[in-house]
């Protein structure tokens, strides 16, 4: 009985860490919005602490019956005009936001710049 109380407790704490590590993210069916690094500095800069933040979004409509995309893309020169009207000079670190609704009938994905 010991051993079923420890192999449990032992699948508890693996899958729990694998959900706080964003392995195994819980997704939903109606509703989920998640934040997860999208790029982080490399070990051999220290980088200091972003003060601004700018977001470009990429937003995704599908038909749920026959699944056509229909998608709104950015480019490089959306990332400029965004860090720039934030003040920010140099980009740091990112994010990616998702929100999903509807099993992804809608999507925005969000990228999120820091820096200063």
């Amino acid at each position: 009985m010991k051993k079923k109380h420890t192999a449990l407790i032992m699948l508890f704490a693996v899958v729990t860490s694998l959900l706080q590590a964003g392995c195994l993210a819980p997704q939903g069916i109606i509703y989920t919005r998640v934040t997860q690094p999208h790029s982080l500095p490399s070990y051999h800069h220290a980088c200091p602490l972003a003060t601004k933040r700018c977001y470009v979004s990429l937003t995704q409509l599908k038909e749920p019956v026959t699944r056509m995309n229909l998608s709104v893309m950015w480019s490089n020169s959306e990332v400029r005009k965004a860090a720039r009207a934030a003040g920010i000079q140099e980009i740091y670190y990112t994010d990616i936001e998702t929100l999903s609704i509807l099993m992804g009938t809608y999507k925005r994905n969000r990228i999120i710049f820091y820096g200063n």
